[in-house]
């Protein structure tokens, strides 16, 4: 929780407070590290913590949010900071390249014009090319002037141990699923069943889950448990069903199988029912933790040019065949 003395940013989480509170009580003793690196799953709001570090880090005036009014926070809104340097990958690329690293390097060696201090957001870390992340590292270890630079990784072990050991972690897990529910049912005004549902589908990622309150996506997470639980009841119908899915975007379908059988396992293991599966029906539990695994393993293929149909086929079969 935030200290009573320290007020969150709008735009920061709830969940996310006790960060921004360790952030704020490390700025105000001058012992903020030059390069930061939050870390932690997608959809979990780092990207909000990191750019409400950045005002903070940019303002000119002495309190704990960023004021919005002085001429720093103005530049900063108006997108045309001089000493504020937002690197990600450029359009039609997925990679940080090394010549966008150079450039940044040689930008942070200018004096800066507004603020007191520059500052690089740096987004998503781990897109960095292996000779990106490299011309990186001198400026990590001793960044030219007054410079704090903020990546944010939704897969640190994918950055260069290099990098990683330079850098202060924040690291921004899961959050509690009473938190997010509360905030959801607050933010959104939608009934617990749709929240919880939403939760489900998102696998318990807040800010997807929000994503999906009221949208198609969450109709079709249920056409998704709709079909898993009628292949059960009619196991020789698995290409008639399987079409039903064909349409779906393939990363959320299999993400949708993973969370369906993982919350098959877990109501299995605690002894209690779900309401969109039959009570009645026995599953072979160790059978139902190699599809949620395959189902994983079948979302990273489905950008690959392996065909969908028929890894999902192969998948619902097997899932059909977990009946004792």
């Amino acid at each position: 929780m935030t200290s009573p003395d320290i007020v969150s940013p709008p735009g920061v989480y709830p969940w996310l407070d006790g960060h921004w509170s360790f952030f704020i009580q490390r700025f105000k003793a001058d012992r903020l590290a030059h390069a930061l690196l939050i870390q932690g799953p997608a959809d979990s709001g780092k990207m909000a913590l990191a750019k409400a570090m950045i005002g903070k880090l940019l303002c000119t005036q002495d309190q704990d949010l960023a004021c919005g009014q002085c001429q720093s926070c103005k530049f900063r809104i108006g997108g045309a900071h001089p000493d504020y340097f937002d690197l990600h990958p450029e359009e039609g690329s997925e990679v940080i390249k090394v010549d966008q690293v150079r450039a940044l390097i040689s930008r942070l060696d200018l004096t800066t014009s507004v603020s007191t201090r520059k500052v690089a957001y740096i987004h998503p870390a781990e897109s960095m090319t292996p000779s990106a992340a490299n011309a990186l590292l001198k400026s990590l270890e001793e960044p030219a002037g007054i410079t704090v630079l903020i990546l944010v990784s939704d897969n640190p072990t994918r950055l260069p141990i290099t990098i990683r050991s330079r850098c202060q972690a924040i690291s921004v897990t899961q959050p509690d699923t009473r938190l997010v529910q509360d905030w959801l049912l607050e933010s959104s005004g939608e009934p617990i069943g749709q929240v919880s549902t939403a939760l489900q589908a998102a696998g318990g990622s807040p800010l997807r889950a929000a994503h999906y309150l009221g949208s198609p996506e969450l109709d079709a997470y249920g056409l998704v448990r709709e079909v898993l639980a009628d292949l059960l009841a009619r196991p020789a119908s698995v290409s008639i069903l399987s079409s039903k899915l064909s349409e779906l975007d393939s990363v959320d379908l299999w993400r949708w199988l993973s969370n369906c059988t993982g919350e098959v396992i877990k109501s299995r293991m605690a002894g209690l029912p779900l309401s969109w599966l039959p009570d009645n029906i026995q599953l072979q539990n160790k059978g139902l933790l190699e599809l949620q695994r395959q189902a994983d393993v079948n979302r990273q293929l489905s950008s690959t040019t392996v065909r969908d149909d028929l890894l999902l086929q192969e998948w619902l079969i097997r899932w059909a065949e977990q009946i004792l």
